[in-house]
């Protein structure tokens, strides 16, 4: 069946550009995950469409019934807990929601395609200040799906309260699989504690390893005064791949002076490979001439061919 005479891709290509509110609402109580994001997505847009917004609540509950068949991938549920999400809508759909799998054929084992949902779900108990939100954000920290688990860790940066910050400190000392995780929690905690977030980084830092790597540049990018130290410490005491890698951007990333002027001064007396890696962790601000002076001027004291490599770095 082409795609032109396909029923399915014509009813979708009329959602699009359809003003009737009659053919939206069809779509919504389709048995048909598909059509039902589809129209989700169009009552997401507001306007006349936002009257439909109390059908999703029973829609999502009819996708429930023989899932795979009738919302594969979870596109329809998903739509439904993003649309509600995104007007302000709190439902118990989402209680449901966060704690939901969908298991689908696949080569091998089957594949779980919930993850999206239960991080949206998650991230709206911490948003309506759900009193469980944090227990409900305690399992989804150790979901099986890499994205629930980074969702849980920027949803409890949002709860930001004592035990979202517990919770964040136990995972980063516990540690995960993927980094990308870490990040998500270490943002998170020095977002909620700021400065009394230090220590721990600190001892993060110190384990010189995947972790500390994150913890690093998350530290930077929080740039609190208190955390260059930490990381100086830091950029001393690892081995030069990892200074040249992370903690030269971690430094950068602080837009602190003392930060800069230690960067300055690697690009002014550092050997080729030093200088060029702390030149080019501060042209991420090559836009800001104050930072491209500083460049330019310690520049001026290496030799001419290196000096011409950190120019063009603040030129790129």
């Amino acid at each position: 069946m082409s795609p032109a005479t396909d029923p399915l891709r014509a009813k979708l290509s009329a959602l699009r550009t359809t003003t009737s509110i009659d053919d939206v609402r069809a779509a919504a109580v389709a048995p048909n995950g598909i059509l039902v994001a589809a129209a989700a997505k169009r009552i997401a847009t507001g306007g006349p469409f936002a009257a439909l917004v109390d059908e999703l609540p029973a829609a999502f509950e009819r996708l429930l019934d023989k899932p795979v068949k009738r919302d594969p991938t979870c596109a329809g549920k998903i739509a439904i807990a993003r649309t509600l999400y995104d007007l302000e809508r709190w439902d118990p759909l989402f209680a449901v929601g966060a704690r939901y799998v969908q298991l689908e054929p696949a080569y091998g084992k089957p594949v779980d395609t919930a993850g999206e949902l239960r991080a949206i779900c998650g991230f709206a108990h911490a948003h309506f200040v759900r009193p469980d939100a944090l227990d409900v954000l305690a399992e989804l920290l150790a979901d099986s799906d890499l994205q629930t688990r980074i969702a849980a860790g920027r949803a409890l940066g949002d709860n930001g309260t004592d035990g979202a910050a517990a919770l964040l400190r136990f995972k980063l000392l516990t540690g995960d699989g993927d980094p990308d995780v870490l990040a998500a929690c270490c943002e998170s905690l020095l977002s909620i504690q700021k400065d009394d977030a230090i220590e721990l980084a600190a001892r993060l830092l110190a384990g010189n390893d995947q972790r500390a790597e994150v913890c690093a540049v998350a530290l930077g990018a929080s740039r609190l005064p208190a955390g260059v130290a930490p990381l100086v410490a830091y950029c001393d005491s690892v081995l030069p791949d990892t200074r040249r890698r992370v903690a030269y951007l971690a430094l950068a990333l602080t837009r602190a002076e003392p930060a800069t002027a230690r960067l300055c001064e690697v690009i002014a007396t550092g050997d080729d490979a030093d200088a060029l890696a702390a030149a080019g962790a501060l042209s991420t601000f090559r836009d800001v001439p104050a930072v491209c002076d500083q460049v330019r001027a310690a520049a001026r004291r290496q030799p001419p061919k290196l000096r011409a490599k950190l120019d063009a770095l603040m030129a790129a």
